[in-house]
């Protein structure tokens, strides 16, 4: 069994990969919300999935979290007015935050 490291450039791709994702389906936070985007970008099957892909959706989502400085992006994403532009542009922040230490 291959153990993948997550770091801080896997967390990144899974978000630019979960952004593809909503850009090309189309978001929606109660049948496409941004969580199921990180969990398929990272390879992640909810009960199913291997200890790597989960622990790298669970920073994926911490990340985006941070960046946005929200206690839950559930409920950020479900803000009346939210558009799909912008949870595409705090995927695509959020992917680009640089590394600090």
């Amino acid at each position: 069994m291959v153990t993948l490291s997550v770091t801080r450039s896997r967390i990144a791709n899974v978000l630019r990969d979960a952004e593809s994702l909503l850009s090309a389906e189309g978001w929606d936070p109660l049948t496409n919300p941004i969580m199921s985007a990180i969990d398929r970008a990272a390879g992640y099957v909810p009960g199913k999935g291997g200890t790597d892909a989960e622990r790298t959706t669970l920073e994926a989502w911490e990340s985006l979290t941070e960046h946005l400085g929200v206690a839950s992006v559930s409920h950020w994403e479900r803000e009346p007015g939210r558009s799909a532009l912008q949870v595409l542009a705090a995927l695509g922040g959020a992917a680009s935050k640089p590394v600090t230490a």
